[in-house]
């Protein structure tokens, strides 16, 4: 048998993102700017009803770009927002993207990395608590009153 194991990262989305020709370099700039650490881009071409009619008259180019971003849970509304506004894709006609959970991902991992994630978290020490200085409170003084007698 051999050394080598294969190790899976859970908790991860794939977002695509396909955009007019010449901008994905927008949207994976976007998209590092919030904490994405690469992408693949791939280029397509396209086809649907907007091609044909054209949107109000102008034709649509067919040339597309897809981007493709792997991001942890965390990190993928932000990353999501991000690439969805530098693409433009708030306009009409200018693409779409979608994202999808992936079961598991699987590529090389430093022993560090893996070593830094499988060492328990050490709990935070706690502060040292302030004595708290004790004054003792001055009593009132109350002035007593002669009972009244009470009455047959």
């Amino acid at each position: 048998m051999s050394d080598r194991q294969i190790t899976y990262l859970t908790d991860a989305l794939i977002i695509t993102c396909i955009v007019q020709a010449s901008h994905a370099d927008n949207v994976v700039k976007a998209a590092q700017n919030v904490g994405a650490q690469g992408a693949t881009v791939t280029y397509a071409r396209g086809t649907g009803v907007r091609e044909r009619m054209g949107l109000m008259g102008v034709t649509i180019d067919e040339q597309k770009e897809m981007v493709r971003i792997i991001v942890s849970q965390e990190q993928s509304d932000r990353v999501f927002e991000a690439m969805y506004l530098a693409g433009e894709l708030d306009k009409p006609g200018m693409g779409i993207m979608f994202m999808n959970k992936l079961d598991r991902i699987a590529t090389y991992i430093p022993d560090e990395v893996l070593a830094e994630a499988a060492a328990p978290k050490a709990k935070p020490k706690p502060k040292a608590k302030a004595k708290a200085k004790i004054v003792p409170k001055k009593r009132k003084t109350a002035t007593r009153r002669p009972a009244k007698k009470a009455s047959k």
